[in-house]
């Protein structure tokens, strides 16, 4: 029982450094890179307000939530080259044509957001851990799943035991 026990904690341990390194590499890169990555700030001039409506469908249909959300869209330059960019807002009342402070990354000036508008610093890893913990667990099953079935499997065990030797 307990080298089964063992087996699982490294498969799970496996999995979610898997996953781990999946989502911030490629899912949240985007966040990842306005967190740690080195930033320049720069001021931006707001072409574009709008609101849309979110629509969010809970409980299988039986309740839904609408809520606006306000969007600005901005324009800068970083070294002549001129960028465009979209993000939400909260609280402000901006207008057309205001002048804004943002941040983008040094090594990407095309990634942006408003100055002090979502910081994360010191939660970025502890937020999303909850996520990860579970598609790990899920991605763990489904691997011992897959050994599960390999291990009825009479070439499977003939390797195994070759192995154990």
């Amino acid at each position: 029982m307990k080298k089964i026990n063992n087996f699982f904690l490294i498969i799970y341990s496996i999995s979610f450094v898997i996953v781990w390194l999946f989502y911030i590499f490629w899912l949240d890169k985007k966040e990842f890179d306005l967190e740690f990555r080195e930033k320049e700030t720069t001021s931006a001039i707001i072409f574009n307000l709008g609101t849309d409506e979110i629509v969010e469908e809970l409980y299988e249909g039986r309740q839904t939530n609408v809520h606006q959300v306000k969007y600005i869209e901005y324009s800068y330059f970083v070294d002549g080259k001129k960028y465009e960019y979209g993000s939400e807002y909260y609280g402000n009342n901006y207008s057309v044509s205001d002048e804004i402070q943002i941040e983008y990354v040094k090594s990407n000036p095309s990634n942006s957001k408003v100055r002090g508008l979502k910081n994360y610093s010191f939660n970025y890893f502890i937020r999303n851990l909850i996520m990860v913990s579970i598609f790990s667990l899920l991605l763990s099953i489904g691997i011992i799943s897959i050994i599960d079935s390999l291990g009825k499997s009479e070439i499977f065990n003939r390797l195994l035991y070759k192995i154990r030797k």
